[in-house]
């Protein structure tokens, strides 16, 4: 059945002496199927319950584990064992050979369903002559697309932000987020996104904005930068900035891209590409969590179903090399587009993960008072984030008061890092580091100094007044630097790699493997044969099950048992 229409709802009426049809009988079916996929949708919504891994057999053949997922008409859809596939056997591969600039595919998942069991029939009146099926075999399909989906379809993101596609061209996407919605006196975060996605020069980007009701830096106008070389080598970067919003409600706001202000520089050629974006923030009196309720049950149900039918589910972004005439897969990137369904299970366990640490930060409040403004902080992916924090002084602060902050937490995560503070005057709006007084003018009259807590991932900032001071509150800007060690020490990390990486075996046949450990003194392993899957001794030597099928070896390391490796074995007759 694979009518995607649930209306109208149509059941059968019996009764004494009423003729049974085949229409009669596939109503029966149909009216069923319908209420439960309508369901399914509403309630669920779209995306993986559980399963569906996507891994890597070799350098053309992925393994789909089994899994189970809902499409976007509310359909189950079912993989009951492990699937390995060639790419180049997978509908969709053709696409990728017309196209050899495109270095990437997406692997979906789609209903599907088959007539089976054919049968003599004794009505020749049918199209297929005296032969009809039996039965109806519910399944799927697996296939490659390069299209991706459109930001309003994934339904996780659309209920609270906005995103769209600023620049996609040269093996480079730039896009462009905010929020739905905010209060008047919140701060807005505008989220930059950045996909080198086959680029192999450097690159750097930078674009202006007009703000409208927002502001940056007290200005309706801001540029927007990133240049690769400033970061840690990545396929994905992300800055975010925060804007202040007017105070006003009932209005929309938004951050537009001014013509022809976008500067593309590769290596060393600079030009000016074409792009643009409006990204949109509705201001209003609620905060976003009551605004994002009241949109989506306010929502029709036509808009919930509208274009359903053209939308994919994503399983994996697959990244391909060319070696001559024949393609191997580079890496695979599991659900590129988060596409899950949370089942109760889940949400029930992060409601009591929630409360645990709610309960944890219960003692962890504002020394100081709470002012109810947002505290601010960027974090630009490479060992540095900054920040700005409001602290109360008081009435009538005198000489040698002194005060500390919140815990602030700097996101950077544990270790050493040093922070540098800025006293902001209040006018003309600039900023003083070290002893301010000497600059005179209306400066107040403070000592700043940050305490750091390398365990936690935080600092504490302490103010002493050196003067008395009519002003009640001061702002102070920081930015934290991680130690350098600190990031190269973290990039050292433990891993296990089994050799070969692949494995094709006949049942009872034995292999030994190897497993290789990086950045750990100890070295000892366990190995661990999952679902009945052969058997492992402590040296490595594996030897197959008597049945066929494709099965998953795990090594774990005895020292560190959060560290591990697995690969799939393929065993046949």
């Amino acid at each position: 059945m694979k009518n995607t229409k649930y209306f109208p709802f149509e059941r059968n009426n019996y009764f004494y002496g009423k003729l049974l049809s085949v229409d009669d009988f596939r109503l029966e079916q149909k009216y069923g199927n319908d209420k439960r996929r309508m369901l399914n949708r509403f309630l669920y919504g779209t995306g993986v319950v559980t399963g569906m891994n996507v891994v890597g057999v070799d350098d053309s053949t992925v393994l789909v584990e089994s899994g189970l997922a809902l499409d976007y008409y509310g359909r189950e859809i079912v993989i009951d064992e492990p699937v390995a596939r060639k790419l180049q056997m997978l509908e969709g591969f053709s696409d990728y050979e017309e196209d050899r600039n495109t270095g990437y595919l997406y692997l979906c998942v789609a209903y599907d369903e088959e007539e089976v069991q054919a049968v003599h029939s004794i009505s020749n009146s049918g199209q297929k002559g005296d032969v009809s099926y039996n039965k109806i075999r519910e399944g799927y399909r697996l296939y490659l697309t390069r299209n991706e989906p459109e930001p309003e379809y994934l339904s996780n993101r659309n209920l609270s932000e906005n995103t769209q596609v600023v620049f996609w061209d040269k093996g480079i996407r730039v896009s462009q987020s905010m929020p739905k919605f905010a209060r008047g006196k919140d701060r807005v975060e505008l989220r930059i996104q950045i996909e080198n996605m086959g680029q192999q020069e450097h690159f750097a980007f930078s674009y202006e904005l007009d703000l409208k009701c927002l502001t940056y830096e007290g200005q309706n106008r801001m540029s927007v930068s990133f240049d690769e070389l400033l970061m840690e080598k990545a396929g994905r970067y992300t800055i975010s900035y925060q804007l202040d919003t007017l105070g006003v409600t009932g209005t929309q706001a938004s951050a537009t891209l001014v013509p022809d202000s976008f500067i593309l520089r590769i290596g060393q050629n600079q030009t000016v590409e074409k792009a643009e974006t409006s990204a949109v923030v509705q201001i209003g009196a609620v905060d976003e969590k009551s605004a994002v309720r009241r949109d989506y049950y306010e929502k029709g149900m036509d808009q919930v179903l509208k274009d359903n039918g053209c939308q994919n589910l994503y399983l994996a972004k697959i990244s391909l090399l060319r070696a001559g005439d024949s393609v191997v897969i580079n890496e695979i990137e599991k659900m590129p587009f988060q596409q899950y369904v949370a089942s109760s299970y889940l949400e029930d366990a992060m409601i009591r993960l929630l409360e645990r640490d709610r309960a944890g930060q219960g003692g962890q409040r504002d020394t100081l008072g709470e002012t109810g403004d947002p505290k601010s902080r960027e974090s630009f992916g490479i060992g540095i984030s900054e920040g700005v924090e409001e602290i109360e002084l008081g009435v009538g602060s005198g000489k040698g008061k002194k005060l500390f902050s919140r815990e602030i937490s700097h996101g950077l995560g544990i270790g050493r890092t040093t922070i540098i503070l800025g006293l902001e005057a209040s006018s003309p709006k600039e900023e003083y580091f070290g002893a301010a007084g000497i600059f005179g003018g209306a400066v107040p009259r403070v000592e700043l100094a940050a305490k750091t807590d390398a365990q936690r991932g935080t600092f504490v900032i302490g103010v002493q007044m050196t003067a008395s001071t009519p002003q009640e509150k001061i702002r102070v800007h920081w930015t934290a630097l991680r130690d350098r060690r600190e990031i190269l020490n973290e990039q050292k990390e433990r891993r296990i790699f089994i050799r070969p990486n692949v494995l094709n075996l006949h049942t009872r046949e034995s292999y030994y493997l190897e497993a290789v450990c990086s950045n750990m003194n100890e070295t000892g392993i366990l190995w661990q044969v999952k679902d009945n899957g052969g058997t492992i001794d402590a040296n490595g030597m594996y030897t197959a099950p008597n049945a066929a099928g494709v099965y998953e070896v795990t090594a774990v390391s005895e020292t560190y048992p959060e560290v591990k490796a697995s690969i799939f074995v393929i065993v046949r007759e």
